[in-house]
């Protein structure tokens, strides 16, 4: 950093610059970092104090005030290690985090009408629908998988790494999101079915062979798939709380079925634990098959 009183811009520069985590998280904090450098940017740290902060903190938007001001204060935080100033002006500021109402889950109700938006699909992607729905992965693992994760013949796909915010990362070995998860024979049929392609080493690929973007393959592809299909609309991330209303509809353990979806029992209770299938008075297929023809796995 420059000699002389340390500016809001070139704190969080030097922040940016030493902050060893992953590419990904590093552009993720910049992005959320721009609103106290458009506001403070030209500003010496010292010169910032907790009434003014909290006043900013007011004027972001509430679902995402929380994030960006603790990003804020993380910066400041490091400001006082590297004793740029005695004391964080944001410490004694509350960042409580706002009550946001979840998203509403919407399930498909059979395999009929997950099929019939994969029928609306080009042919590269048709079997994204019934791989998501028939293993609960999320979308940004199933966008990195690669064909040798992929074991058809034992019915198993090993979940790596996860393409997010266009990067590719590792997943840790200690994380839960690191794990095998079994293929039941519809998805392994989907995966056969699909056209070969040997320009890339992924499963399902971009056109020119690299990894798809989530956000184009959702207004490119998906929400019109749903249209065509006559389909209500439902998020791609809806497939994965399909399989997990089906399987715990079908009376799957918790601890067995957060091992195949890569979370905690804690997380499937809070988010599914009230909930079940759609059709279960009506003996539903997507409950039966869940729970019929997911192998153990290995």
């Amino acid at each position: 950093m420059a000699s002389g009183p340390v500016t809001v811009s070139q704190l969080v520069d030097s922040f940016l610059e030493q902050h060893a985590v992953d590419e990904a998280t590093t552009d993720k904090l910049r992005a959320q970092l721009r609103r106290a450098v458009a506001v403070f940017g030209h500003r010496p740290i010292a010169t910032l104090t907790p009434m003014e902060l909290a006043s900013w903190r007011a004027t972001l938007p509430a679902r995402s005030r929380h994030y960006l001001f603790r990003a804020f204060r993380q910066v400041l935080e490091q400001a006082v290690t590297w004793e740029v100033v005695d004391r964080n002006p944001t410490a004694r500021i509350k960042n409580r985090r706002a009550s946001v109402v979840a998203r509403e889950q919407r399930p498909f109700d059979t395999w009929e009408e997950v099929e019939a938006v994969a029928a609306e699909l080009d042919a590269r992607y048709r079997a994204i629908p019934v791989v998501l729905a028939g293993t609960g992965l999320r979308p940004e693992e199933l966008f990195a998988l690669e064909r040798r994760d992929v074991d058809l013949r034992e019915g198993v796909a090993t979940i790596e790494r996860v393409y997010s915010q266009r990067r590719l990362k590792d997943c840790k070995k200690s994380t839960r999101q690191r794990r095998r998860v079994p293929l039941r024979r519809r998805v392994v049929e989907a995966i056969q079915a699909m056209p070969p392609r040997i320009d890339t080493p992924l499963l399902f690929a971009a056109p020119r062979g690299g990894h798809v973007d989530l956000e184009r393959f959702r207004y490119r592809e998906w929400t019109p798939a749903l249209k065509a299909a006559g389909i209500e609309h439902r998020r791609i991330y809806d497939c994965r709380h399909t399989f997990a209303s089906w399987a715990i509809a079908g009376g799957m353990q918790l601890f067995y079925l957060a091992r195949i979806m890569g979370t905690s029992v804690a997380q499937l209770d809070a988010t599914y634990g009230h909930t079940c299938c759609p059709t279960a008075r009506t003996t539903c297929a997507g409950c039966s098959t869940t729970t019929t023809r997911l192998s153990p796995l290995k």
